[in-house]
This record gives C-alpha cells, sequence and structure tokens, in this order.
C-alpha cells in the first residue's frame, strides 16, 4: 500500500497513491483509473503486485468517491468534462507529460475523453487498457442511451429515497444480469458501492448524461474512438452479448485495438481475475515484444 496524498483545486480535492515498482527495468509511468463508487486503492490493489511494465503507477480518486471530494465536502453532481478536468490537473501536479493508461467502466471513459482532448491539444495519444469502458458498451448509440436510462434509475432510487440497496440491486441487474449470484460475491459488492452511495449514484449520472451528448452528437463517440490509437479491450464472457460484440467490432475495424473476453467474468472482472487481467495487461505494454 501507497502513502495517499492530496491535491486541493479549487473544485475539489483529489486523493490519489503512487506506487513506485523498484524491480521496474524502465521509467514508464501509468495512470489507473477506477470505476464508479469504488476507490482505486480497493479496484487496483488485487492487481497491482503482478503489473510489471512501470516504475511509476499513478492511482487516483475521481471526486465523489474513495478519499476525493468536492470543494463544499458535499456531495454533489459531477460531469465527465469535470472528472477529466482534475485528472489533467493531477497529471500536471505530478509532471507527467506522457503515461499509459489503465481504466474501468467509468474511468474507461474519462480515460477516452482524455486522450480525446490531448488530441485535440496536439499531444501523444495515450496507450490503454480498458476494461469494459462506459460508452462503448453497445455499437448502436440509441439503444446505449436506453440502457443508461436504467441506470438513471437506480442512482434516483439511491438519491430519491435513501434505498442504497435496492439502487445497488438496480444497478448490477443492469450492468451484470447474466452474473452468477453468489451470497458473498453479491455482498461484497453491494458493500463497495455502498461506501458512498450519493458520489455513486452522480458518477453513473455523469455517464448517462454523456452518452446522452453522444446520442445527439453520434459524430462524437466516433471522433473519440478515432483519436484512439491504441487501446486493449477486456470483457467478461457473463457480459451482455452486444457489448462482446462490438468490442469485436472495434478490434476489427481499428488498427492496433485488441479485444479480450474473461471467462467466468461478469462487469466486476477487476475484482474477479485481476492476475489474469494483469498478464495481458503486462504483454499489451511491453513494448519489446511489440518490436
Amino acid at each position: 500500500m501507497s502513502d495517499i496524498f492530496f491535491l486541493t483545486l479549487p473544485n475539489a480535492r483529489i486523493a490519489y497513491r503512487l506506487y513506485e515498482n523498484p524491480n521496474a527495468e524502465t521509467d514508464k509511468t501509468c495512470l489507473l483509473i477506477h470505476g464508479a463508487g469504488v476507490a482505486g486503492e480497493i479496484t487496483y490493489s488485487p492487481m497491482m503486485p503482478y503489473l510489471t511494465q512501470w516504475r511509476w503507477m499513478l492511482v487516483p480518486d475521481l471526486k465523489g468517491m474513495g478519499g476525493s471530494f468536492h470543494a463544499s465536502g458535499e456531495e454533489e453532481a459531477v460531469s465527465i468534462d469535470e472528472l477529466t478536468d482534475e485528472i489533467e490537473a493531477l497529471l500536471d501536479h505530478v509532471k507527467w507529460l506522457e503515461c499509459d493508461v489503465v481504466a474501468y467502466s467509468l474511468g474507461g471513459l474519462v480515460a477516452l475523453n482524455l486522450n480525446y482532448r490531448r488530441k485535440q491539444q496536439s499531444k501523444s495519444a495515450l496507450k490503454m487498457a480498458l476494461l469494459e469502458p462506459a460508452s462503448l458498451d453497445r455499437e448502436d448509440l440509441g439503444t446505449l442511451m436506453e440502457v443508461r436510462l436504467k441506470y438513471r434509475h437506480a442512482s434516483r432510487l439511491i438519491r430519491e429515497t435513501g434505498d442504497v440497496e435496492l439502487g445497488v440491486a438496480a444497478f448490477m441487474d443492469g450492468v451484470s444480469p447474466n452474473r452468477r449470484k453468489h451470497p458473498v460475491a453479491e455482498a461484497t459488492t453491494q458493500s463497495r458501492l455502498a461506501h458512498r452511495p450519493f458520489g455513486f449514484a452522480y458518477a453513473l449520472d455523469a455517464v448517462t448524461d454523456y452518452v446522452e451528448i453522444m446520442n445527439q452528437e453520434p459524430e462524437l463517440r466516433q471522433r473519440i474512438i478515432d483519436a484512439s490509437q491504441e487501446v486493449f479491450l477486456f470483457s467478461g464472457d457473463l457480459s451482455n452479448e452486444a457489448l462482446k460484440q462490438h468490442y469485436e467490432l472495434l478490434s476489427i475495424k481499428n488498427d492496433n485495438w485488441q479485444h479480450k473476453s474473461l471467462s467466468a467474468c461478469d462487469h466486476s472482472l477487476p475484482f474477479q481475475k485481476p492476475r489474469q487481467i494483469a498478464k495481458h495487461i503486462n504483454q499489451w505494454f511491453d513494448n519489446s515484444s511489440s518490436e
């Protein structure tokens, strides 16, 4: 475990950890971004011992999750652009001009948006490994919007009724309907997502709001995809068939995109097979293997 540090910004206080791998053979760096509702350290600590490609690994908590808070100290609505702003500020703070990225779910959308911004700023593209990134889970944007409205319902259950258990269950049924409902696994997921339930709900809404923009401006998602030059997509084999089909299509249509579906996994794949995921990540980011 690393010490926790804080970056104070005008609208947020961002918690982050910086891990060093003293055995790394390079000085490469990696940014690891978590998904909605679950802090970075909880998401990536099971994977961290097996990641070999980087000297430094930066693991922030997005605002509203983990140890990161709005400047007001209250739980408030967030946007993907806000979260991206704060990641950019953190990278500036640690003076990283370039890095690789590993990102999960909500974090995957933040990573895609960050990379798109860099493209617009004429900066180098980020090489990414994305675990079921939000916004790419359906090919058709209208269908994707229908899916997101189920998550909007889950977030409203949390915020308007205070029934966190019911809201989290609605989210889990939407994102992983084919999951194996083992009582211990269900309780563990419930516990993770209930840590800061309103922050989780607002994070779900941030993705839905952004997908709504994509639905109104279909060319936006395509520009984001086009800006992403090297992407490894992970899916859970128990996840929706349409998600896996779209990832496979993206890997066919885009040079230097790959897709791997992990058996016996659903949307919770970083918690289910961290060691196996780390193995694929190491191979993807091993420059020597692609030369």
